[in-house]
């Protein structure tokens, strides 16, 4: 026999339901950043299975929690060497797709520009072209410097 909810003596469903939410657990900061760095390396190893599958172990990732206030998922880095990095996450649009990002320092070493990866050929062609710089993006238009078009290095 299906186990039945009875409604409480007092109080409405609505308080009930705030209820429940207020007693179920969130997950803690040293949760979300395991989920970030499993989602991280499960993404890799299934969607980049002959490339970044076969170089960045799994243990390689490093987790960050969610940034609530400005609406920002877990998300994980790996540092693949020569000041590259791999950044992944989750969008938060309707799709809740992976999203992986390869960080490349500029040739300036003022910056990083972002490249968003959306599969191995994607991949291979960006290598191919950070190949004859040693991993280095090289800037377009711009003369580096205080002027670098890169996300600033901090």
């Amino acid at each position: 026999m299906p186990e039945t909810l009875t409604s409480p003596v007092t109080g409405s469903p609505l308080a009930v339901l705030f209820d429940i939410v207020a007693a179920s657990a969130r997950l803690t900061l040293e949760e979300e950043r395991d989920g970030a760095e499993t989602a991280a390396a499960d993404h890799v190893y299934a969607a980049y299975p002959d490339t970044l599958g076969r170089t960045v172990e799994h243990d390689a990732w490093t987790g960050f929690p969610a940034l609530r206030d400005n609406s920002v998922q877990p998300s994980a880095v790996a540092h693949l060497g020569g000041g590259l990095w791999l950044h992944h996450t989750i969008t938060d649009d309707a799709d809740y797709r992976d999203a992986l990002t390869l960080l490349v320092p500029c040739t300036c070493h003022c910056g990083y520009v972002p490249s968003l990866i959306e599969d191995e050929n994607d991949l291979q062609e960006l290598l191919r072209e950070l190949r004859p710089t040693g991993g280095r993006a090289v800037h377009r238009g711009d003369t580096g410097g205080p002027y670098c078009a890169g996300i600033p290095a901090a």
